[in-house]
C-alpha cells in the first residue's frame, strides 16, 4: 500500500510552524525574566519534535540543525548555562533558521543549510564552552559524580513513531562519559527481517554529574515505545562485560554521518516530491477544535432531519397541510442559518495569530533604535476570519513600526518630557456589531500639525499659502509619498507606508483612522467584517438588473430631490444634503446600463469609503440581506468597480458594487 507522504509533510510542517511561534513567545517571555521551569521544556519539546519529524519523513538538514539546537537547549534545562541575551538572541535566530528551511521544504525546493550553516557553528561552539566549563567542575568534584546503568529496548514498532535510537544514544553521550554494549541475539535470519521494524537493544554505562532525571529525560518521548531500565551503581557493581569492554559512539556518530546528518555546506539536499507532493504540501491547514467539529456534524444531522420532513410533507402535500410545510420551511431555513454560521466559525482564528508575531518585532527595531519599548496586547482573543488574518499582517507591520519609529522617543526624550523612560505600544481587539476594531496605540510624541503641512508643502501636497487643521493633518499622512522622516532609513522616510495602510484596509471592506495629541501619542483606529466570504448588503436596482452594495459603506439613502442639485463645470453634478455638497455617482453610466432613471427621478445611496462621500444615484432600493461573495476574478475576469458576484433565490446572478472603486474612480 503506498504511503501518501504529502499528508504527512503539510501536517509536519503546519505542525512545525506552529510549535516555532510558540518557542519564540517563550523564548521572549524567558528574556523578560521569567524562570518557570515549563517554559524550557515547551521550548525543547518543540525543538525535540521537529528533529523526530523532520528525521522520519527524509528532511536530514532540518534534523541535524534541531539536533545541534537541541543540545543547547538541554545545556539551559540543566542549569548549566543562564539565558543571557546573547544565548536567546541566538535561539531567535535558530528560530527564523528553522522557519526558513520549513519554508523552503514547504515551497517544494531543495533545503539549502549554506545560510544556517555559521547559526549551526555558532550553536556548536556555543555547547563547547559549557561542555568544558561542565567538565571543569566535574574534574573538581569527582565525588559526586554517579554512574549509571541503562538498559534501553525499543519495541518492534519503534521506529513508526519516527524516533530514531541512534540519536537517543547521542544524546545520552553528551551528559558524560559513555560506553555502550549492542544486544544483536534477537536479530531474526536476513530474509526474516522486516526493515521497519527494531529488532537491537542497547545496555550502557554512564558517568555523569547530571542526575536521573536528567538521564531518564533523554528518552521522556519513549519511553512508552521501549523497556527502559535505569539504575544508578557504585563502579564495583557494574556488570562484567561492562568493565571489561569499552566501546564508544564513535562508530554510532560515523554512521549518523554518512545519512547526512553532517553535510558539508557547500551541500545542498533536494527533495524527492512529485507535483502532487508539492501541491498537497503547500496546502493550508486549519487548526480547529474537536467542540467546533462536534457542533458542525450535530447541525448537519439536524439538517437531514428536517430535509427528510420536507419531502414527506411534499410528497404528500395538502393545503389543509399548508401551515406544517411552512413550518418545516421556517425549521429548514433556520439550521441553514445556523450551520453557515458554524462553518463559518471554523474558519474563525484569534487575533492573537497577529498580535502574537510583534514581540518579536518590537524587541529587535526596539534594541537597533536604542530605545526601551513595552508591547501590550489585550483582546487577543477576538476571533476574526482567517483570510482577514491573513491580509491584516502588513498593514499592522507598518502600523507598529512607524509607533516605533516615528511616535516613540528615545529614553532620553521622554524622560525630559516627564514621561516613563519605556515607551509603550498597545495593541487591542474587540467585536463590534458585524465588525472587528483594532486599536494600534503609542505613547509617543504624536503627530505635529505644523511638521506635517511643511512637509507637504514640500512635497507639493497642497499649496504653498494653505493652512491645515489638526484634523486635515491627520488625513493627510495617509497621502501616497508623504513622510515625516528626516532621513531614508531601513524602516522609513521612502514615502510607502501609511497610503498601504488605507489600501490594504479598503480592500478587505474596511476603514482606517487616527486620533492623536502632540506629546501624549496617537492611535489608529482600524475596522473590519468580520469576514470577507458573506456581506450584509442594500439589493438595488437600476432598469432591470440588480445589484449589491455592502451596508458597512451606506451612511443613509433618501430620495432624489431636483431641487438639490447642481451642476459645476468643469465638475460634474452634486447634490445638496443638510449643507454639504455631495459628488453624484449614476450607476448606470459607470455600469454601461443603457436604461435607467435620470438624475432627479431615482434615489440617492450615500455611501463613504477613503473618508470621501458621494451619492450613488440608483433606480431603487428592494431590500437588504446576506450575501454570499463569489469571485468574480477567479472564476471570470476582475472587472472595474465591482468586487464579486453573488446568486439571487430565482437563481439570477447580482452583482456586487465595490465603493472603494467607485469612489476611487470618482475623485480621479
Amino acid at each position: 500500500m503506498a504511503i501518501d507522504l504529502a499528508r504527512f509533510h503539510a501536517t509536519f510542517l503546519a505542525e512545525s510552524l506552529s510549535g516555532l511561534d510558540s518557542m519564540e513567545a517563550d523564548l521572549l517571555e524567558l528574556e523578560r525574566g521569567s524562570r518557570d521551569p515549563e517554559l524550557l521544556q515547551a521550548i525543547f519539546r518543540t525543538v525535540h519534535s521537529i528533529k523526530g519529524g523532520s528525521g522520519s519523513l527524509g528532511f536530514d538538514a532540518i534534523a541535524d540543525f534541531s539536533h545541534h539546537l537541541e543540545t543547547l537547549l538541554d545545556d539551559l534545562r540543566s542549569g548549566a548555562v543562564e539565558p543571557s541575551r546573547e544565548i536567546i538572541d541566538l535561539l531567535l535566530r535558530s528560530v527564523d533558521a528553522e522557519r526558513s528551511l520549513l519554508g523552503e521544504v514547504q515551497n517544494g525546493i531543495g533545503i539549502d543549510i549554506v545560510p544556517v550553516e555559521h547559526l549551526k557553528n555558532a550553536i556548536i561552539r556555543w555547547h563547547g564552552n559549557v561542555q568544558r566549563q561542565v567538565a571543569s567542575i566535574a574534574q573538581s568534584t569527582v565525588g559526586e559524580s554517579m554512574t549509571y546503568v541503562i538498559e534501553f529496548k525499543p519495541h518492534r514498532g519503534f521506529f513508526l513513531s519516527g524516533n530514531d535510537p541512534i540519536r537517543i544514544l547521542r544524546e545520552l553521550a553528551t551528559l558524560g562519559e559513555l560506553e555502550i554494549i549492542c544486544d544483536v541475539g534477537s536479530l531474526p535470519m536476513l530474509a526474516d527481517i522486516d526493515p521497519e521494524s527494531s529488532y537491537l537493544s542497547w545496555t550502557c554505562r554512564l558517568l555523569t554529574i547530571h542526575s536521573a532525571a536528567a538521564v531518564r529525560e533523554v528518552f521522556a518521548w519513549v519511553t512508552e515505545d521501549c523497556d527502559l531500565n535505569i539504575q544508578a551503581l557504585p563502579e564495583l557493581e557494574l556488570p562484567s562485560f561492562l568493565r571489561e569492554t569499552k566501546p564508544n559512539l564513535s562508530s554510532v556518530d560515523k554512521r549518523d554521518d554518512n545519512r547526512g546528518l553532517g553535510r558539508r555546506a557547500s551541500d545542498k539536499v533536494t527533495l524527492d516530491l512529485s507535483t502532487s507532493d508539492v501541491t498537497s504540501t503547500k496546502a493550508q491547514t486549519l487548526q480547529v477544535t474537536a467542540e467546533k467539529i462536534d457542533g458542525l456534524v450535530n447541525l448537519v444531522g439536524e439538517l437531514v432531519i428536517t430535509q427528510t420532513m420536507l419531502k414527506q410533507n411534499i410528497d404528500t402535500f395538502e393545503m389543509s397541510r399548508l401551515g406544517q410545510l411552512q413550518a418545516t420551511v421556517a425549521l429548514m431555513e433556520r439550521n441553514t442559518r445556523e450551520l453557515q454560521q458554524a462553518v463559518l466559525a471554523i474558519r474563525m482564528l484569534p487575533v492573537s495569530f497577529v498580535f502574537g508575531r510583534f514581540h518579536r518585532m518590537v524587541r529587535d527595531i526596539g534594541m537597533s533604535l536604542g530605545k526601551k519599548i513595552e508591547l501590550k496586547i489585550s483582546g487577543e482573543n477576538s476571533e476574526l476570519d482567517k483570510s482577514v488574518i491573513e491580509k491584516l499582517f502588513d498593514p499592522l507591520t507598518h502600523l507598529v513600526r512607524n509607533a516605533l519609529d516615528h511616535g516613540l522617543e528615545t529614553s532620553e526624550e521622554r524622560l525630559r518630557a516627564g514621561k516613563p523612560e519605556t515607551g509603550t505600544i498597545s495593541l487591542h481587539a474587540q467585536h463590534r456589531g458585524g465588525h472587528i476594531e483594532i486599536h494600534v496605540h503609542d505613547d509617543g510624541r504624536g503627530l505635529d500639525a505644523e511638521k506635517i503641512a511643511a512637509k507637504a508643502r514640500a512635497a507639493g501636497l497642497i499649496a504653498s499659502d494653505e493652512t491645515l487643521d489638526a484634523q486635515r493633518a491627520q488625513q493627510l499622512i495617509f497621502r501616497s509619498g508623504f513622510s515625516t522622516a528626516e532621513r531614508v532609513s531601513d524602516l522609513s522616510g521612502r514615502g510607502v507606508g501609511l497610503d498601504v495602510v488605507r489600501e490594504n484596509i479598503t480592500s478587505l471592506g474596511g476603514r482606517v483612522e487616527v486620533a492623536s495629541t502632540p506629546g501624549q501619542g496617537s492611535t489608529f483606529l482600524i475596522r473590519l467584517p468580520l469576514t470577507l466570504a458573506i456581506v450584509d448588503g442594500m439589493f438595488v436596482r437600476v432598469g432591470i438588473d440588480t445589484f449589491v452594495l455592502p451596508l458597512a459603506f451606506i451612511i443613509e439613502c433618501m430620495q432624489s430631490n431636483e431641487h438639490a442639485i447642481k451642476s459645476i463645470a468643469g465638475q460634474g453634478t452634486v447634490v445638496e444634503v443638510r449643507g454639504e455638497y455631495l459628488p453624484v455617482v449614476e450607476l448606470r453610466r459607470i455600469c454601461n446600463i443603457a436604461n435607467g432613471l435620470d438624475v432627479g427621478q431615482g434615489v440617492f445611496v450615500l455611501m463613504e469609503a477613503d473618508s470621501k462621500r458621494v451619492a450613488l444615484l440608483v433606480d431603487s432600493l428592494i431590500g437588504q440581506d446576506q450575501v454570499v461573495i463569489k469571485s468574480l476574478e477567479t472564476n471570470y475576469q476582475k472587472v472595474d468597480h465591482l468586487a464579486g458576484a453573488t446568486i439571487l433565490g430565482d437563481g439570477r446572478v447580482a452583482l456586487i458594487l465595490d465603493p472603494n472603486s467607485i469612489v476611487r474612480g470618482q475623485l480621479h
